[in-house]
């Protein structure tokens, strides 16, 4: 009886080892060609900055400027659901929030922030005055989700 105690206390010992190294290794990324495929890519950090001229700008790491962020409130746009909007020649798109990585190219004309998996959007839009604000307004608003598909 205490041997057979022993042999279950040491299987059940055994078994909680293979379930926390099984946990371990897919919170690290997954088997080991993954992680060493991933260790041999090389990413270019960006970092958000703001220039002499007050604009926040995205820049890599030889300070060269990418695109600039989405101006609110006087400040760099706020992340929404872990995006920014950015902008690149008068168009707006989407960045990371942490990595600042373009996830949807500028390519619109209004964007408003990401709520619910997605975002309104338009190509047809102006900007109108009131008061001290500015508001879009459109006939042809659309939805994008993360992934940019409408």
């Amino acid at each position: 009886m205490k041997n057979e105690l022993n042999h279950h206390l040491l299987l059940m010992l055994l078994l909680g080892f293979l379930l926390v190294g099984t946990a371990c290794n897919q919170a690290a990324g997954g088997n080991e060609n993954a992680h060493n495929s991933a260790a041999t890519t090389i990413t270019t950090p960006l970092a958000l900055e703001q220039t002499a001229d007050g604009k926040w700008v995205i820049m890599d790491s030889q300070k060269t400027a990418l695109y600039e962020v989405f101006i609110f409130d006087n400040g760099s746009d706020y992340p929404a659901e872990g995006l920014i909007r950015v902008v690149k020649n008068g168009k707006i798109g989407y960045a990371d929030a942490n990595t600042y990585a373009i996830v949807i190219e500028p390519q619109f004309d209004c964007a408003f922030p990401f709520e619910n998996g997605k975002a309104k959007v338009s190509n047809q839009c102006q900007t109108v005055k009131d008061g001290e604000h500015s508001v879009w307004e459109s006939a042809a608003w659309q939805y994008v989700d993360k992934q940019g598909k409408f």
